[in-house]
C-alpha cells in the first residue's frame, strides 16, 4: 500500500510538471464556453453564409438553451472523449515501450499499483475536464438563454462521464495486451468502431454503452426517459470494473 500511495504520489506530479492538467482545463474550458455563443450565433452566421433561407427550410426556430446543451454534448462527446484519450492513452504503454518501470518494479512496486494509479489519475483527469466544460458551459447557456432550462440536464452530462470512463477503462487492458507507446488506445478505437456499427440497430441493442454519449440529447429534449439506458449503463460500469482488473492480471504475467 505504501508503495502504490508514493507511485500515485508520482504520477500526480509527473501530470502537474508535464502539463497534461494545464492541457485538460485548457481543453475542456474551451469546448464548454463555445457551446452557448455558437448556438446564439447560428443564425447570424447562416445569414452571413447567405443561406439564411434554410434556417426556415430546416425548421429551425430562435436558439434556445436545448441547442446550447446540444452542441455541448456533440463537442464533448466527441473532441473531449478524443483528447482525453490522447493526453491518458499513452500513460503505461508510454513507459513500458521505455522501459521506465523495471527499477520502481524491481524495487517492490506492485504491478497492480502500476496499472490502479494510471488509471485513477486518467479518471481523475476526465472528471475534472467534464466538470470544467458542464460549470462553464452552464455559465455561458446562463448568460445567453436567462430563464431557459432543459431536461435531465445532470443525468445526461453523468451518462457521458461515463461513457468516457468506460473507454478509460479499456486503456489498461490495451497496454498490457499490445506493445508499443501508443498501445494503449487499440481496444479503445477497435471497441469504439465496433459501437459504432452496433449503433445502427439500437432496438437490437440496448446494452451498447454508444447509447450513453448519444443519449444524452434525447434526454434534455424530453424524448426519452432515462430508464431507456439502465441497460447500457450497466454494461458500462461492468466494464470500469473488470477491465482494469483483467490488465492487472495480465501485466502480473507479462515481461515490463
Amino acid at each position: 500500500m505504501k508503495g502504490f500511495t508514493a507511485f500515485l504520489s508520482k504520477e500526480l506530479t509527473h501530470t502537474l510538471r508535464s502539463m497534461r492538467l494545464l492541457i485538460v482545463v485548457a481543453v475542456f474550458l474551451l469546448l464548454g464556453l463555445m457551446n452557448a455563443p455558437l448556438a446564439k450565433l447560428t443564425p447570424q452566421i447562416l445569414e452571413m453564409a447567405g443561406v439564411a433561407e434554410l434556417t426556415g427550410a430546416l425548421g429551425m426556430a430562435e436558439p434556445q438553451a436545448f441547442e446550447a446543451w446540444a452542441q455541448f454534448f456533440n463537442n464533448v462527446g466527441q473532441m473531449g472523449i478524443l483528447a482525453i484519450l490522447l493526453v491518458c492513452g499513452t500513460a503505461l504503454s508510454g513507459e513500458k515501450s521505455k522501459n521506465t518501470l523495471v527499477l520502481p518494479l524491481t524495487k517492490g512496486l506492485g504491478r497492480a499499483g502500476v496499472v490502479l494509479a494510471k488509471f485513477l489519475v486518467a479518471s481523475l483527469l476526465w472528471a475534472i475536464g467534464m466538470l470544467i466544460a458542464a460549470l462553464s458551459s452552464q455559465a455561458a447557456t446562463l448568460a445567453l438563454f436567462p430563464g431557459e432550462g432543459v431536461s435531465h440536464l445532470v443525468l445526461s452530462v453523468a451518462m457521458l462521464w461515463l461513457f468516457g470512463q468506460f473507454l478509460l477503462a479499456l486503456v489498461p487492458l490495451s497496454s498490457v495486451l499490445f506493445k508499443g507507446s501508443m498501445s494503449g488506445l487499440i481496444i479503445p478505437g477497435a471497441v469504439l468502431f465496433v459501437l459504432l456499427v452496433l449503433s445502427a440497430f439500437p432496438d437490437l441493442f440496448a446494452w451498447n454503452p454508444l447509447l450513453l454519449a448519444t443519449g444524452g440529447i434525447p434526454l434534455l429534449a424530453g424524448a426519452a426517459e432515462p430508464g431507456d439506458y439502465l441497460a447500457c449503463a450497466i454494461a458500462a460500469i461492468l466494464t470500469v470494473v473488470i477491465a482494469p482488473l483483467a490488465a492487472v492480471v495480465l501485466f502480473k504475467r507479462a515481461s515490463v
